[in-house]
């Protein structure tokens, strides 16, 4: 296995030694080098890398600058590689933590620095094709054992999903049911042999499989209960985990590339995603009637199409909706007045 790396730093020496370093791992390949923001972007767009390492500058503006390359590639690429950033500065550790990179190296660096980080790749890696052979006989060997309410494959699509579709929970692998009302997470152990990691993913099929039994059942026997969805919205920001219940949240504001979420007791909590982030993870009562703003259709309590503007709190908030969004505005109309008394 080949993973490629691209390198974007103004400092040579530095890109210089680096390479060196890596070079003596044979399975880690250079694509390309650029020494600034612009053509870092080409670059990253042209060869797709697994790996992107990052110099920074030391002065402050310059180093957002540098930062801000990770938010620009949200625009065109739905995951983005692992960034593993390099700078003169300690302080710096702990401002790049909301951009989500893959680790930090500290200038001046050892080879062993740069070792460690790319040993801890390769492992990861190593793991994830490890399930990647595994998966589809542990699929089949789950559904002889299982027996579920009809022999559909439809079943097994929320577990045969592609790897790297894999979405990470607190260290876990996180598996949804079809219907998106239930997950199930196994914590990672990356000591695990062959054997445990089959043992475990078997079990994780079983959970799957029994959870869409249930809910085809549902159909048939009302009185049969089904598992509640989870509520709960996680924010993190510099090690600080925030838990929100969806009920809680009135509506979502547009910050630049994050997002202020307004609760219904006036608290206000920036989180470091984009609108668009939330618009795609949020469940269905959450709609988007605007560039900048995603509501919680629950608190909806007067929408005036003249105006385009739609208010929420029993009146309290006014936010104005776009007719881009306008379709989700009829759907929030409709749904509220399918049973209800209406004049024209």
């Amino acid at each position: 296995m080949t993973y490629k790396y691209i390198i974007i730093d103004n400092d040579s020496q530095s890109s210089m030694m680096l390479q060196s370093y890596i070079a003596t791992l044979s399975e880690f390949q250079f694509s390309a080098y650029a020494s600034n923001r612009e053509e870092g972007i080409n670059c990253i767009l042209e060869n797709n890398p697994e790996i992107i390492f990052l110099g920074t500058n030391t002065s402050e503006s310059k180093v957002e600058i540098d930062l801000t390359l990770i938010n620009e590639l949200y625009k065109y690429m739905v995951v983005l590689p692992k960034i593993v950033v390099i700078s003169s500065s300690k302080e710096l550790a702990y401002d790049v933590m909301k951009y989500d990179i893959y680790d930090f190296i500290l200038k001046p660096f050892q080879k062993i620095d740069v070792l460690k980080t790319l040993m801890k790749f390769r492992k990861e890696k190593s793991y994830l094709n490890t399930i990647d052979l595994t998966r589809l006989t542990s699929i089949k060997e789950a559904k002889t054992k299982v027996d579920p309410v009809q022999n559909d494959d439809a079943l097994l699509e929320p577990i045969s999903n592609e790897v790297n579709n894999t979405s990470y929970y607190n260290n876990g692998l996180d598996f949804g049911s079809s219907n998106g009302s239930q997950k199930q997470t196994v914590e990672v152990d990356y000591n695990l042999d062959t054997q445990k990691i089959q043992e475990q993913l078997v079990e994780i099929v079983k959970q799957s499989l029994e959870s869409n039994r249930k809910s085809n059942l549902a159909g048939v026997n009302e009185n049969e209960e089904t598992p509640e969805r989870k509520s709960i919205l996680c924010i993190k920001s510099y090690g600080d985990y925030r838990f929100i219940e969806f009920d809680d949240v009135v509506y979502l504001k547009a910050d630049n590339n994050s997002t202020d979420i307004i609760l219904s007791n006036g608290d206000s909590i920036t989180a470091f995603k984009t609108l668009k982030h939330f618009e795609e993870s949020l469940p269905d009562e959450f709609m988007r009637i605007h560039n900048s703003h995603i509501i919680n259709i629950k608190y909806v309590s007067r929408i005036h199409l003249g105006n385009t503007d739609c208010y929420l709190q029993k009146g309290k908030i006014k936010l104005p909706f776009s007719k881009s969004y306008k379709e989700n505005i009829n759907s929030i109309i409709e749904l509220f007045t399918a049973n209800n008394i209406n004049e024209d």
